[in-house]
């Protein structure tokens, strides 16, 4: 994943402490990533969508400091989806904890 947002972004400064995963022309970043599909045993066809994880804490973090996110859904390693979107215009609605959604629901989020 970080050789995929270096590709991207030369620039950015990568952080492995804290609330983001880099920064970007000074502007907060959290990375998002997820494969298109998994293997689910629950499911008849024992496969599903691959989900990204929000922490709420996190979530509004990034709202308050004017932040991003990233989000790159990959096939067998390479990628198929990416979109970088600020943290305010995403809809996740109020929880607490930990929240998963699944990739194609936050694509049309961002598209």
């Amino acid at each position: 994943m970080e050789n995929i947002i270096k590709s991207l972004y030369p620039e950015a400064e990568f952080h492995y402490k804290g609330v983001i995963d880099f920064v970007i022309d000074g502007v907060k970043v959290e990375n998002k990533s997820c494969q298109e599909y998994i293997n689910a045993t629950g499911n008849h066809n024992g496969m599903r969508s691959g989900r990204f994880c929000f922490d709420a804490l996190q979530h509004q973090t990034l709202i308050e400091q004017g932040g991003d996110y990233s989000f790159l859904v990959q096939k067998d390693s390479n990628p198929i989806f990416f979109a970088r979107v600020h943290a305010k215009n995403l809809k996740l609605g109020k929880w607490s904890g930990v929240k998963a959604v699944c990739w194609k629901t936050i694509m049309r989020m961002v598209i």
